[in-house]
């Protein structure tokens, strides 16, 4: 499973990529988080507001940083 967050570099957008990780880790498996920074991908993908968060290229969060909990019931689906 691919995990995006989007932001530019902000504090929340720090936030946002440590709360995934941290669901990443408490879920056991093995998901890849990647962390996208380039304001071209993310109007190609329509994020208007970071920081935002893609599970397998759906976004899912936009806008506010999403915990750490709310992340991992996303990943567990």
């Amino acid at each position: 499973m691919l995990i995006e967050v989007f932001g530019p570099g902000c504090a929340k957008c720090q936030v946002m990529e440590k709360h995934a990780k941290e669901a990443v880790a408490q879920s056991g498996v093995d998901h890849q988080v990647v962390k996208i920074s380039d304001y071209a991908a993310m109007a190609s993908r329509g994020i208007l507001s970071t920081p935002a968060l893609a599970v397998d290229g759906e976004i899912k969060v936009q806008g506010r940083v999403a915990s750490s909990n709310e992340i991992l019931a996303l990943i567990k689906g």
